[in-house]
């Protein structure tokens, strides 16, 4: 008797520690995932609030996160959403700046009074091409009936849209139901590679140092001896900070999850973390590190009106990319690791820039050899799998050891990707002149083979002439200049 009235004591406290743990670390986290997915999806996308909860928060995601009530204003702009009435979030969305978190009523308001106005961007739609005679179009229509397709009853894949340049113009492009060429859709940590391009842009036009120069953030170097002060922008870059930092997105705990959620301040959060190895010695992939870069741009951008202008007028405006934005926190740095939203068309134009070896429409926007540094591992590395802000191969090429796979498709040696959370990717291949988007909502692990997607769109297209010896990298991409209506 003793035993049975032990157990169902257990059983209890076991039911109350379940219900404790949900309200005080998953509930704050499943609120505030839900108000800023569901705003993004909602105000930036442009998505019906049924298809963003039923996509974009709850397909194949914890069931917890069906527990999460959320309410939509649509006059207003903001999303709420709780836990039966308790743990509340909020997301509002700015013109110019997407969504952001917010606390209670209060704090909306003052976001609401404090979003920079920007001069719209001339969009510049790029230029589309039929598919060149000596591409096999019934090779390419499977490939991308594949990829949009549904194997299961239940959907697993949701490819949402598919974009494929050559040479510089569309010469394919799919788009699941609902979805257009003018829907902005979510690149998640395809987020950090744009980064890079708009530090590149910076160095271009003189407003920061040498990457091998300390990133300049004031709690680090205002504290005598700190040897954080020592870690340069290409330590962030290339993920080797030597920072401590927990990147696992199962875990509401865990660094990545309560900096993107909880967190008011994403990039002070990150530059708060201590050493835990050598900066420069160690790769340790982090999305810390991109918002710490986003500090940096912050403070040597001088004024916040000018740091909230940098993606504009730096990068998206020579771009044309009219649909771009990047979201900040609750703190006003803009989220550099995650969250930027744009059409897949513009998406590509960020791929078809470093296929051009940063060169737009006969204008350098980015500096000689950057393109070349930021698809180049570090000298160190072993695998050579990653650059600054850019995987130079897909995480499935390498075994335990970090050896080449002979059991995959093979891809052309010089392709780099841009890739995010939920499938999305980005993929440029000079030898090939291809420059491939793949955005969606795939969350369950083999449902969309990417690889196999990319070495089967690369092998059915010819190699690039070869660049004589004589020829620096970038003469070749100079010289296309078509890849915009301008």
């Amino acid at each position: 008797m003793h035993l049975i009235k032990a157990i169902f004591i257990g059983l209890i406290l076991i039911g109350l520690s379940l219900v404790a743990g949900f309200f005080i670390w998953l509930a704050p986290v499943g609120a505030a995932f839900s108000a800023k997915t569901m705003c993004s999806a909602i105000f930036v996308d442009g998505l019906s609030s049924s298809r963003a909860r039923a996509e974009d928060v709850l397909a194949d995601n914890n069931a917890l996160l069906s527990l999460i009530t959320t309410n939509v204003d649509l006059r207003n702009q903001t999303i709420s959403a709780h836990a039966f009435g308790f743990r509340k979030r909020f997301a509002i969305y700015r013109p110019n700046l997407g969504c952001t978190l917010a606390e209670d009523q209060s704090h909306i308001a003052r976001l609401r009074n404090s979003y920079p106005v920007i001069t719209p961007i001339t969009p510049k739609p790029l230029l589309t091409a039929s598919l060149p005679a000596n591409v096999d179009r019934r090779a390419l229509n499977n490939i991308l009936f594949d990829a949009m397709d549904e194997p299961g009853i239940i959907p697993e894949r949701r490819t949402r849209a598919v974009v494929i340049l050559y040479q510089g113009k569309v010469i394919a492009e799919r788009y699941a139901e609902g979805i257009s060429a003018q829907t902005p859709l979510p690149g998640w940590s395809m987020t950090k590679s744009v980064w890079n391009t708009i530090l590149g842009r910076m160095r271009q036009e003189g407003m920061m140092p040498d990457v091998h120069e300390p990133v300049l953030i004031n709690e680090w170097q205002a504290q005598v001896n700190d040897p954080r002060a020592t870690i340069t922008y290409d330590d962030l870059l290339r993920m080797r900070s030597g920072l401590e930092f927990d990147e696992t997105y199962w875990n509401p705990l865990s660094d990545v999850v309560q900096m993107l959620f909880i967190e008011p301040a994403a990039a002070g959060f990150a530059v708060s973390k201590p050493l835990e190895n050598t900066p420069g010695t160690t790769f340790s992939y982090n999305s810390g590190a991109s918002n710490i870069l986003s500090a940096a741009v912050r403070n040597l951008s001088g004024s916040r009106t000018s740091y909230l202008a940098r993606p504009t007028d730096l990068l998206f405006r020579p771009l044309g990319m009219a649909s771009a934005v990047i979201e900040t926190d609750p703190d006003g740095y803009f989220i550099a690791s995650s969250f930027m939203s744009a059409t897949a068309r513009d998406w590509a134009k960020i791929g078809q820039l470093y296929l051009q070896d940063g060169v737009w429409n006969g204008q350098r926007l980015l500096p000689e050899g950057w393109v070349r540094y930021s698809t180049r591992p570090a000298e160190d590395d072993p695998n050579g799998t990653y650059g600054a802000h850019w995987w130079l191969d897909l995480p499935d090429g390498r075994d335990e050891d970090g050896n080449p796979r002979r059991d995959v498709p093979e891809l052309p040696g010089d392709a780099f990707f841009a890739l995010g959370h939920d499938g999305q990717s980005l993929t440029v291949i000079p030898s090939k002149e291809l420059v491939i988007v793949r955005l969606g909502i795939t969350r369950k692990h083999g449902a969309f083979n990417l690889r196999n997607f990319i070495a089967g769109i690369s092998n059915i297209f010819p190699d690039r002439p070869a660049i004589p010896d004589d020829m620096p990298d970038g003469d070749s991409a100079q010289n296309n200049t078509g890849s915009s209506t301008d």
